[in-house]
């Protein structure tokens, strides 16, 4: 199994919507799609649960939970051990690349990588449920993209 990692800032939002919206689409696909999600955080607290908005927006997508998610630092390690690494903001992935430059060939932000086009996954951090499902919308969009770019590859 080749493994894509979702990072955004605290992993308790965007990168483990992402992880789980990816890993419920994986889990349509034939077998020999190879490949599964984690996430992490550039400035996690190790253990946080999820949001319980981003749990909330994510009952919209049966399959999807984290109720049961800790969140985690991101490491070069984890870069090391990805076969794709996809942040949310361009923030992130200059951090990541600052911090682990080896990795350059690997690291992208969501959108670069499935559209070709530069842009955030705005946070929605603290902004009420609807801003939760709108995020987890467009993720879910991005993800299934994502899915399709890598039947292809």
């Amino acid at each position: 199994m080749q493994k894509i990692l979702f990072v955004c800032t605290g992993n308790t939002c965007r990168s483990p919507m992402a992880a789980a919206l990816f890993n419920r689409f994986a889990a349509l696909e034939p077998p020999e799609f190879a490949f599964t999600a984690a996430s992490a955080g550039l400035h996690a607290s190790p253990g946080n649960p999820a949001s319980e908005d981003a749990i909330m927006a994510l009952m919209d997508y049966p399959g999807s939970n984290l109720s049961g998610h800790m969140a985690s630092r991101v490491s070069c390690k984890d870069l090391e051990e990805s076969f794709l690494v996809l942040t949310m903001e361009q923030s992130h992935k200059i951090q990541l690349l600052s911090a682990c430059p080896d990795e350059h060939q690997k690291v992208f932000t969501l959108k670069e990588y499935v559209y070709g086009i530069s842009g955030d996954i705005l946070d929605p951090f603290m902004e009420g449920l609807p801003q939760y499902r709108r995020c987890a919308e467009e993720i879910s969009r991005a993800v299934e993209r994502l899915i399709e770019k890598l039947k292809k590859s």
